[in-house]
């Protein structure tokens, strides 16, 4: 039972109920929650938004197709894995459990709420270990898995089946964070696990696939007693008005979306096959997301060598088995255009040489 994960102390602690939670319906006068009357931008932006954000949850289940009972919006995706931290984990003394290289904030926020973090490296090929993480469950028993897939910043997929294994072996909290699942048409998502597991927990957000990165709109998708618990303790208007209307507009310009990602994954597949071309790149990863990984002669060369020319990609050498890497976002035509003259270029003098 979910119950039995959660701290202690939360399950006792009153919920703290707004304004918004008290009355939810349309009335003439507002004068319960000492909001100012005057709505300058003619937006409502004077009142308080819904502090569950239903409209967004109604359209998310109308267009994605996750029941409204079971999810959650909060101010980005970090929000949530700082909540399921704040929600299960008992500071000083349980930890979480992470397979590096991987998403840094899963390890940041453990840190900044006094939570262990346990580290089981991807395999030599960035695969997960799935046997040794199944071995480290038993051993030290984290509070919460955190699976990141497909993966950054190596942008491989995990195989449904191996998320599953995980997820069976582990008596308490496994989070899929699967931010970059639109990106891929194979992808199978962890929601289906939910159906035979209610200890799993999927995170999505809003910032890739949707364009939204501004708007600050993460999804979680679990139990409803997660979403219960999650609910009792975030903050009572995490989420903006604007950021709301956002969502539900994204939602219902799916098809925009939809063919733009067509023409997102095939400059993936017209990039990644560019970069294999060049002599310093020594490496291009599978990417199943919006970006690709290289691994070159010299990352911090290269980089350097790009943000001079106005490019900015992401060094990633310093990570666990990522040696000499960088992470290139896919863009626009016009930009991937502009990054492979640049690489051109720097080809040209380093064939000279």
């Amino acid at each position: 039972m979910i119950e039995n994960i959660v701290r202690s102390y939360i399950k006792d602690i009153e919920v703290y109920k707004s304004a918004r939670d008290e009355f939810t319906g349309k009335a003439e006068i507002y004068l319960d929650a000492n909001e100012n009357y005057t709505d300058f931008t003619g937006e409502g932006k004077n009142r308080y938004p819904d502090p569950h954000s239903t409209a967004l949850r109604e359209k998310i289940e109308e267009v994605l197709g996750f029941r409204k009972e079971n999810t959650i919006i909060t101010n980005g995706s970090d929000e949530l894995i700082d909540l399921l931290i704040r929600l299960f984990c008992e500071p000083g003394r349980d930890s979480i459990l992470i397979e590096r290289p991987t998403y840094g904030e899963y390890k940041v926020f453990a840190g900044i709420n006094n939570v262990n973090v346990i580290d089981v490296p991807l395999t030599d090929d960035l695969d997960l270990d799935t046997e040794e993480i199944i071995q480290t469950i038993k051993d030290k028993k984290p509070k919460i898995v955190f699976i990141c897939s497909p993966n950054n910043p190596t942008a491989r997929s995990y195989d449904i089946s191996k998320i599953r294994e995980i997820a069976d072996a582990n008596e308490n909290i496994t989070v899929i964070d699967e931010a970059y699942a639109d990106f891929d048409p194979s992808f199978v998502s962890s929601y289906t696990l939910l159906k035979e597991n209610d200890r799993v927990v999927t995170l999505r957000t809003f910032s890739k696939y949707w364009a939204l990165a501004s708007s600050r709109l993460g999804l979680g998708i679990a139990s409803e007693d997660v979403i219960y618990y999650l609910n009792k303790i975030k903050a009572p208007y995490n989420v903006s008005l604007s950021a709301q209307r956002d969502g539900i507009r994204a939602l219902e310009e799916k098809g925009e979306r939809e063919a733009v990602l067509k023409d997102l994954i095939r400059e993936r597949g017209r990039l990644s096959a560019e970069l294999e071309k060049f002599s310093f790149v020594k490496r291009v990863y599978k990417s199943d997301a919006n970006f690709i990984l290289i691994k070159t002669d010299d990352a911090d060369s290269l980089y350097s060598y790009l943000t001079q020319r106005g490019i900015i990609v992401r060094n990633r050498s310093r990570e666990i088995l990522l040696s000499g890497a960088l992470r290139i976002t896919v863009g626009s035509k016009k930009e991937n255009d502009a990054l492979l003259e640049a690489l051109n270029e720097k080809e040209k003098s380093f064939v000279s040489r």
